[in-house]
């Protein structure tokens, strides 16, 4: 086991751990003190959590619409009222067990929800583990606008089990290296040259042992940025990297297009400009692209 904290001005904000593989242990001790646990999933979550070992009697369940779908006014709508009717209170917990719309969805129920109730997430993404997962950022969609509406709440614990990575489908590995590649980038040269010499090992064949160093390389990375600037007003925009033009083009695809597959699009772009700006020579220039264009996505 690994752990990574996230502390914003000495003060503990989140505890991230990373496991190899699932056991309900890990995350017993964290639920048993809550009066009642709301899990909010996909159907397109072939994960479960097991709660045999816990002490709580009543644990519910809510199925989000998949993908971008669940993050709408209808969707918190149908949260909200759920939550009511089966009496969700301070002494509750919120879980939030998917990618990263459900993080953005699960987390801002949380924020404000009686004005905030504590709540856990258990990413099971390779995009969510490295980044959607980290940093407090919620949000929906509204008139077609990603993440319009939204808050900062972080989630008290955040529980990573790589064994999901396994069972993930090519799309979803690709749209979380999209956001590795994005810290590569910005942040880490070493990381990106690591990249270049890795990558046929990590993509598609997915040697867990070489991308467990990663994952929590990046997560560092995004805790050192975010402690630097919680509200993101100043450094944290760095990590936009490659979403401008990203988010674009999901809102023009009507969320067609995955997030992380916008993203590589954003980043060609962003790097065509830094070379006509002169903010990177060719040979840098030939190189992010060759490793974006592994990936081997529609043109």
């Amino acid at each position: 086991m690994n752990i990574v904290n996230l502390k914003i001005n000495n003060n503990l904000i989140s505890t991230i751990n990373i496991y190899n593989s699932h056991n309900s242990n890990q995350y017993s001790d964290i639920i048993s003190s809550y009066s009642s646990v709301f899990i909010f999933t996909q159907k397109s979550c072939s994960m479960d959590l097991d709660f045999s070992n816990n002490n709580n009697n009543f644990i519910k369940t809510f199925i989000l619409k998949d993908r971008e779908s669940c993050k709408s006014i209808d969707q918190l709508r149908e949260i909200f009222d759920f939550l009511i009717l089966n009496k969700c209170n301070k002494d509750s917990l919120i879980i939030g067990f998917g990618g990263g719309t459900v993080l953005d969805t699960v987390g801002f129920v949380a924020s404000v929800y009686m004005r905030g109730i504590s709540h856990v997430f258990f990413p099971t993404t390779l995009l969510s583990m490295v980044d959607a997962a980290i940093g407090g950022k919620t949000a929906i969609n509204y008139n077609n606008i990603r993440n319009l509406i939204g808050s900062i709440n972080h989630p008290k614990h955040i529980i990573i089990i790589l064994d999901y990575l396994k069972s993930l489908p090519k799309e979803e590995l690709l749209n979380g290296f999209a956001e590795i590649i994005k810290y590569a980038l910005i942040l880490d040269e070493n990381l990106f040259n690591e990249l270049e010499e890795n990558i046929q090992d990590l993509y598609p064949q997915l040697d867990i042992n070489k991308l467990e160093h990663i994952i929590i390389q990046c997560i560092k990375h995004k805790v050192h940025v975010v402690s630097k600037d919680e509200y993101d007003y100043g450094l944290r925009r760095i990590l936009n990297f490659g979403h401008t033009v990203g988010h674009a083009i999901e809102s023009c695809s009507n969320y067609n297009i995955s997030h992380g597959l916008a993203v590589f699009y954003g980043m060609k772009v962003a790097t065509h400009i830094s070379l006509e700006l002169n903010k990177i020579d060719k040979d840098s220039y030939n190189r992010i692209i060759s490793l974006i264009d592994y990936f081997n996505f529609p043109k």
